[in-house]
């Protein structure tokens, strides 16, 4: 699972792999070490709540995850959409924009790994 934060924007990317371990336990998490100490790590991820109204990000501790309504994180695991994305208003100037997708192959280059979703892009490429 990849994480990328940008100004007020935050991305996961998740392979296939990824994808049906999240389906099939409705959280998943990986972990940033930066240091020695056992609270030297970022934890980051995504979960499914039966709760969430909407898509949002929870921050606890040293934690940060994005949450899907469980019903839309069932969708988007077992369809070929791509994509959740949304914006969060915060206030009247500033959102917070939210994008999970899976992964596709690389058009270019050596990166092949099996896990990854086939590229749309592949078949005009030739």
């Amino acid at each position: 699972m990849k994480l990328r934060i940008h100004g007020n924007s935050i991305r996961l990317r998740l392979n296939r792999k990824e994808v049906a371990q999240f389906a099939a336990s409705a959280c998943l998490d990986e972990a940033l070490e930066y240091g020695a100490g056992p609270e030297d790590r970022l934890v980051y991820g995504i979960e499914a709540s039966q709760s969430a109204p909407d898509v949002g990000v929870r921050v606890t501790g040293g934690a940060i995850a994005i949450v899907l309504p469980a019903a839309l994180a069932q969708i988007w695991t077992s369809t070929d959409q791509i994509e959740v994305a949304t914006s969060v208003p915060l206030n009247a100037e500033r959102v917070l924009s939210i994008l999970v997708e899976k992964e596709f192959r690389r058009l270019h280059g050596a990166c092949n790994d099996p896990d990854l979703y086939p590229n749309p892009l592949e078949s005009q490429i030739g």
